[in-house]
């Protein structure tokens, strides 16, 4: 009997358009078997390369933008026989579940949207693969993580770092040589574009849940640690006062200030900064942003740097080997290890990089449950599942909130006293002005 596994994807922005799409591509004319190399898993391929995999359906929100059909037009052109659907909706999954046979629902929506489609889908049978993070909220993951159990289904969370050949080469090869570690620094910086033009939810979230997570998740996984304590700051200097800023950096650029999309104040946060106590004794200091000026070197800005007893190690994104300058965009570092493009002539382009991998991680999981009888839970370990994402959830929603706190106390009283304490099962905010309170308990 032929074995097909049905994919429907909902969201179409850039993200879709860098990794997603492409991917989606590679493994609708390959499957996934000469993926695997990059995830250590290539001993799974004889098992799946026949599994072939469908992308069936697209949905997004707006009809009048006609994202959805631009993505199926594209997609028919090179295989016109995929019957490739669009879809559009507030909660187009459900009209996505109701007219295609899906296996799999593939959530590419913004941060605070993904909680429902992924109990939707898990409550319809399907499998799923979420864009990071994995949600906002510490009750919002338990739901999901009950809700996975029940359905004994896969979800999956694009946690790409976690595959970056550089990052994991210092997280499993070089670490045990550091020794005890004691203190993890990590960075990731988007381009002020991400905050002002791409998104229109930044309000919805903010710098450290949107990237930061990716940090914490390389932390989690290759250290195995849970954070005990955290302390968090932050900035709201450039997008709070976005309508006084665009005018003066349309003049710097030489620009009518109509050429940028929003104009108006955005209310959301420019940094995170924040300082975790993790159970080791070892402490991580994440600071996140997406107010990078567009003439930046690189796409974004990466590092992480480990400090051990007897050793440390360092990986920076600017600093893989790769820089050019070209006319009109000027001098550039490039990341291909993220995303590259494989292009021969007569041959369709293929992806390749850690932005892939991590997709294919997630599938890989998703057939061996679905054709080969592997049940969920002994797939633990082997994919960024949903219960890896439990204490990075917690992490998030303290951190947020221990934010808006000592901003506000800053403000009012010149003081910035509010941390969070953490259990594996509740946070507790330590507030030496407004009282201790519980944030969350399982």
């Amino acid at each position: 009997m032929e074995r097909r596994l049905r994919v429907g994807v909902v969201g179409g922005g850039m993200f879709f358009d860098d990794i997603i799409g492409p991917a989606l591509r590679d493994f609708q004319r390959g499957g996934l078997a000469g993926a695997l190399g990059s995830i250590g898993m290539s001993h799974w391929a004889p098992r799946v390369a026949d599994i072939a995999i469908d992308f069936v359906a697209i949905g997004t929100r707006s009809a009048r933008r006609g994202t959805a059909d631009s993505i199926r037009d594209s997609f028919l052109d090179e295989f016109p026989q995929a019957g490739l659907k669009a879809y559009y909706g507030e909660t187009v999954w459900r009209d996505m579940m109701a007219g295609e046979r899906l296996d799999v629902l593939l959530v590419a929506s913004p941060d605070h949207l993904h909680t429902q489609p992924i109990l939707e889908a898990l409550a319809a049978g399907l499998h799923v693969i979420t864009e990071k993070p994995l949600c906002l909220k510490t009750a919002e993951a338990d739901a999901i993580v009950a809700a996975a159990e029940r359905a004994g289904r896969v979800v999956a969370v694009d946690m790409h770092k976690r595959y970056d050949p550089f990052v994991r080469e210092m997280m499993t090869n070089s670490l045990p040589l550091y020794n005890r570690i004691h203190r993890v620094r990590a960075v990731l910086e988007e381009p002020l574009k991400v905050s002002t033009e791409v998104f229109q939810w930044v309000e919805q979230s903010n710098p450290f849940a949107y990237v930061g997570c990716h940090w914490l998740d390389v932390v989690g996984h290759y250290m195995g640690v849970r954070p005990r304590a955290l302390y968090a700051t932050g900035e709201r200097m450039l997008l709070e006062h976005w309508d006084r800023y665009v005018r003066e950096i349309a003049i710097l650029k030489g620009l009518d200030e109509e050429a940028f999309p929003r104009r108006d104040a955005i209310h959301a946060w420019d940094a995170l900064n924040v300082n975790i106590t993790y159970d080791n004794g070892m402490r991580g200091d994440f600071n996140n942003a997406w107010i990078n000026p567009a003439e930046f070197e690189g796409a974004v800005n990466q590092e992480l740097e480990v400090y051990g007893v007897l050793g440390r190690g360092f990986v920076d994104q600017q600093d893989r080997g790769f820089r050019e300058t070209i006319t009109g965009d000027g001098s550039r570092t490039r990341n291909p290890a993220f995303g590259g493009r494989i292009r021969q002539a007569g041959q369709p382009t293929e992806l390749f990089g850690y932005g892939k991998a991590s997709l294919a991680a997630g599938l890989l999981a998703i057939l061996r449950a679905q054709f080969l009888g592997d049940s969920p839970a002994a797939l633990a370990g082997t994919y960024p599942d949903a219960s890896s994402q439990r204490s990075i959830t917690q992490i998030i929603e303290a951190a947020g909130v221990v934010a808006e706190l000592n901003l506000a106390y800053l403000t009012e009283r010149g003081q910035a006293p509010v941390t969070a304490a953490f259990t594996d099962d509740t946070t507790t905010l330590i507030d030496p002005i407004g009282g201790n309170r519980e944030l969350y308990r399982r």
